[in-house]
């Protein structure tokens, strides 16, 4: 009862915090649809994200395998739906993992989606350190490195490449990445919408709460 109250209160807590768009030239919100492919065959991706910390991963395949939709406010609270409806909590690795698929908001600037510390350095929600690689220019990330959220021994590499220009922004169109020096998975963007007037954010409702 006492965790439930303390989610409660934590959801009301959040959303007040990610509820008013920042009046700059840096875009609020970013929404990215692709057609993906890795060792199991082909999927789709669709990315939710804000500069305040609210992000959305769903993922879709063509088979039987039950669609993955999981929303996380910041670096603590998450959740995932099934069939629309508020399923379950998720953990912080869990997490991680659906912020580490923000690749545009993370091309913008990586500080919306990871922890920037005092000394510069980059940090997932597990606390682990992001490796940021920017191309020869120095104005555009080649490629960034992490740790599997749930598998310390293993490193995810990211690769960015066939940029093109969105509302005013840079953003690559293809996504490579390489987990565990030999899986590789291919991200090509077909969409991108920038501060989108549709946009809304889903909100944990009273379900979670019982």
């Amino acid at each position: 009862m006492l965790e439930s109250t303390l989610r409660i209160i934590l959801t009301a807590l959040f959303i007040m915090g990610c509820s008013n768009i920042p009046d700059t030239q840096t875009p609020y919100s970013i929404v990215s649809k692709a057609n993906c492919s890795g060792p199991s065959g082909e999927y789709h991706t669709e990315l939710h994200a804000t500069t305040d910390g609210y992000t959305r991963f769903i993922q879709s395949y063509p088979n039987d395998k039950e669609r993955y939709d999981a929303i996380s406010y910041g670096d603590t609270l998450g959740f995932t739906l099934n069939r629309d409806k508020v399923d379950r909590w998720t953990d912080i690795p869990e997490i991680a993992v659906g912020k580490g698929h923000m690749f545009h908001m993370i091309a913008i600037e990586p500080a919306f989606i990871f922890t920037l510390t005092a000394d510069q350095r980059y940090l997932d929600s597990t606390g682990r350190i992001i490796s940021i690689k920017n191309d020869s220019t120095g104005a555009r990330i080649h490629s960034f490195e992490l740790t599997n959220p749930f598998d310390s021994a293993e490193l995810i590499e990211i690769y960015y490449s066939n940029w093109e220009l969105v509302d005013g922004h840079e953003l690559p169109m293809h996504v490579k990445i390489v987990q565990g020096g030999e899986n590789e998975f291919y991200f090509d963007f077909y969409e991108v919408k920038i501060d989108d007037p549709t946009f809304t954010k889903v909100e944990p409702n009273q379900e979670l709460s019982h």
